[in-house]
């Protein structure tokens, strides 16, 4: 190796100290622009709490450029369930698109076209904003103020159904659409089980909408649930809205079923069935394949998936009857007294472990906060619906069974959905074979249900 002269060795190590120290800064620098976790302490269990709202809530006669919500530790810029922090903000009225800038502890929120003078402005924020650590905030956040005038207490409160599945429509979009002027909307979404409350509404009369609003984009789609009525609104009104597609289209089938060793069938339709048809055997008919000829089984019964659910609950019950009064009948021995004593015995521990667990947990989540209070637990029970749920499930029972392993066609005539379409179905089966067996069969057995 070449050996440098002494002013030139001093030189290099000059120049390695220099790059050394700008290689140092450069990382450091990229460190602090990349907000990230901090490692070690203890673990972040919690998420962000909202500490300060600029402007208060509840102020009047305030013209601000933005409301600053801020947080006692730096969120994410990327909220669970939504692509930004703009996807979870909504301003009521409808005020055009929404601008929310990320300010590491804060997040600042404007309408594009501004606010506006003598309106009561209600922004909502839908559960998602987290922390560093994914610690998210699961409630809905509220503000409300006036940029001139009182804010009225009033209110369009209700529940938005999935009506289809039976239960409330989590995350729904809900708006109230003035009958005089059109292009104003109140907006707000659902909470977890489906309930929403529009406050602070000027009186009037209002055509109010939900809808499940399935791909973020905060326009009704054909494809997507929704149902929309119309109320006045003086003081507060309560709503149910039962959501469901609305098309033109009639059912078609989408899965057949044989059940009960062949002496029954499941249909399952593409759409809910209206609640009002009743159906009669001589709207099924079964044909054989290729040759559509008519088959000797006949539909004997027709029930919807409620009905068949009740059947079967009561026979199941027949059971379970006929097993207790046979089990009555046998005095019990001491080895079953023993195990019903010892059953009782394990679960009331279980009970007070699981109290003591609650307990525990309260108590440390409480410390993690520095002593302030948990949140509150809405312990209000689910909404139910008033109305009964479409289905769309039909069970049909054969005279006979059907034969194994046929090829046919099953129809059904005047089918009515839900939007009152009425129409004729048809789907193509193969039916089971027949079940494994040991034995040979007898001389001369035919499949059960007829000719094939």
């Amino acid at each position: 190796m070449t050996q440098l002269p002494g002013a030139a060795r001093s030189v290099r190590a000059r120049v390695v100290a220099l790059w050394t120290v700008i290689g140092s800064a450069l990382y450091a620098a990229g460190a602090c622009a990349n907000p990230a976790a901090p490692p070690g302490g203890p673990a972040d269990e919690l998420p962000p709490m909202l500490v300060r709202v600029t402007p208060a809530i509840g102020d009047t006669s305030v013209m601000p450029k933005v409301v600053s919500l801020q947080f006692d530790e730096v969120i994410s810029e990327t909220p669970a369930g939504a692509p930004d922090l703009a996807g979870l903000v909504f301003i009521s009225p409808r005020s055009g698109d929404v601008n929310v800038e990320w300010k590491r502890t804060r997040m600042e929120i404007r309408p594009k076209s501004g606010f506006r003078d003598s309106t009561v402005y209600t922004i909502t924020v839908r559960p998602g904003i987290q922390d560093l650590r994914n610690n998210k905030i699961d409630s809905i956040t509220t503000v409300v103020f006036s940029t001139r005038g009182p804010i009225p207490a009033t209110a369009i409160k209700g529940v938005l159904f999935d009506w289809p599945a039976g239960r409330g429509a989590r995350g729904g979009l809900v708006e109230a659409l003035s009958v005089v002027d059109t292009t104003i909307a109140y907006i707000g979404v659902t909470d977890s089980v489906g309930r929403f409350a529009l406050r602070h509404v000027p009186g009037g009369q209002y055509i109010v909408r939900g809808f499940l609003d399935r791909n973020n984009n905060r326009q009704l789609e054909r494809t997507e649930l929704w149902d929309t009525v119309r109320i006045p609104l003086r003081d507060s009104a309560d709503v149910e809205l039962y959501s469901f597609i609305h098309d033109t289209m009639p059912v078609r089938m989408t899965e057949l079923v044989v059940q009960d060793s062949g002496r029954r069938m499941r249909i399952t339709f593409d759409k809910p069935l209206a609640l009002e048809q009743s159906f009669s055997p001589t709207q099924f008919s079964l044909r054989t394949l290729p040759d559509s000829i008519p088959m000797q089984n006949r539909v004997v019964v027709v029930r919807t998936r409620a009905q068949q659910l009740a059947t079967d609950s009561i026979a199941r019950q027949r059971v379970a009857d006929s097993v207790a009064a046979l089990r009555d009948t046998v005095p019990p021995d001491s080895a079953a007294l023993a195990r019903q004593d010892s059953v009782a015995q394990a679960r009331r521990r279980d009970s007070i472990a699981t109290v003591e667990r609650n307990e525990r947990e309260a108590r440390r989540q409480l410390a993690l906060r520095g002593g302030r209070p948990l949140p509150p637990v809405d312990s209000t029970p689910p909404p139910k619906l008033s109305r009964p749920v479409p289905g769309t499930e039909l069970y049909i029972l054969f005279d006979a069974p059907l034969p194994y392993e046929t090829r046919v066609l099953l129809e059904v005539r005047g089918v009515v959905s839900l939007n009152q379409i009425a129409g004729d179905a048809f789907r193509p089966l193969l039916t089971p074979p027949p079940p494994d067996s040991t034995e040979a069969p007898a001389a001369g057995a035919r499949p059960p249900g007829g000719s094939r």
